[in-house]
């Protein structure tokens, strides 16, 4: 445990029992997460990355306002124990730590179509259960998280230093990607022109983010930030709704599944209780494309400078991992039409 005295650490917080056991979570790649039991109760107990968040005061608070926020209304959300002198974090020498209580329930990697809809209605219902929470209240922790125009541009800047061996190895996905770049940009710019709401937004909306059980409960709270609504479905479709896994390295093969996509925005739109504006319901299907080209920018770039964000377990895997999503986004571009129809069938 990284010789730090996680007994101790946890019994700073308010919690009630002495620590019996702590078992690491080996899901989640940011952050280091142990289960803990005392006789009593179990808690969840995580180190903040502060490597990835710079400003953890920031990402706390925002976690403080949005739970709270969901506890007053009686919506499933995850419980915030307090240190002992009240504070929502401990801040020390050993870093910055926080514990939840252990929900109960299971969380999966991959989804069936039941899932996912399951899935789809718990994020929904996150985002109508703070449509009346002042988003503008949040801190942006990670500045420019769904700018896809800044994306283009951090990848543009990438090309214009990168190393030639692996611009030339990478030459047709830099030109597909940056064909994509108008299109790309295009919900980034009707949010500058208001027209898309500022909401309080998830911004990873994974299948294994949410919690499944007696009542499902969305997990990972420390990118909650303001945005528009349509970051957290297309993130969702895109690594839900494929037919193969990010990284397959058959990087031609990836397409979206429609049985797939239909049941998590079936799920979602339930949740979202009609909150949706009629712009937003238009553009669920093509914001799938715009995150899922925003992810292929991003693992792009990474590759051309020297796979410093991504971690990799092989030479190019970065470059591999880009290309899939790119087909992705181009098989979902290609079939707007058809996902549109899916759409209005529940709009």
């Amino acid at each position: 445990m990284n010789d730090i005295n996680y007994t101790s650490i946890f019994n700073q917080f308010a919690v009630d029992g002495e620590p019996l056991s702590f078992t690491p979570c080996k899901i989640g790649l940011i952050n280091a997460t142990y289960f803990v039991k005392t006789e009593n109760s179990e808690y969840v107990l995580q180190k903040i990355n502060t490597n990835v968040f710079k400003k953890p005061q920031e990402v706390m608070a925002n976690y403080a306002a949005v739970t709270e926020h969901l506890q007053k209304k009686n919506i499933p959300t995850l419980h915030l124990v307090p240190t002992k002198d009240g504070k929502s974090f401990l801040e020390c020498e050993d870093g910055f730590f926080r514990i939840t209580v252990r929900e109960p329930g299971e969380t999966f990697n991959s989804a069936t179509p039941d899932l996912l809809e399951r899935g789809g209605e718990a994020y929904g219902l996150f985002s109508s259960e703070l449509a009346d929470f002042d988003a503008s209240r949040l801190y942006e922790t990670i500045p420019n998280f769904h700018n896809t125009r800044a994306r283009v541009e951090a990848l543009q800047a990438a090309i214009a230093t990168a190393d030639s061996e692996r611009i030339a190895k990478s030459a047709d996905t830099i030109k597909r990607c940056l064909q994509y770049a108008s299109q790309g940009s295009y919900l980034v710019s009707l949010m500058e022109q208001g027209e898309l709401p500022l909401r309080v937004v998830h911004n990873d909306t994974k299948i294994n983010n949410v919690l499944i059980g007696d009542v499902d409960v969305v997990l990972d709270l420390d990118t909650v930030m303001p945005g528009s609504i349509l970051f957290d479905f297309g993130d969702a479709i895109r690594s839900g709704a494929s037919n193969l896994v990010e990284g397959d390295p058959n990087t031609d093969g990836f397409a979206v599944d429609k049985e797939r996509y239909e049941a998590f925005l079936k799920g979602f739109l339930r949740g979202t209780k009609g909150a949706l504006t009629k712009t937003e319901l238009k553009l669920l299907p093509f914001s799938a494309f715009v995150l899922t080209y925003e992810v292929a920018v991003r693992f792009l770039t990474d590759y051309l400078s020297g796979d410093t964000y991504f971690h990799t377990t092989y030479e190019g895997e970065n470059l591999v991992r880009a290309k899939g999503q790119l087909t992705l986004a181009e098989n979902i571009f290609m079939r707007l039409d058809e996902l549109s129809k899916i759409s209005e069938k529940y709009i």
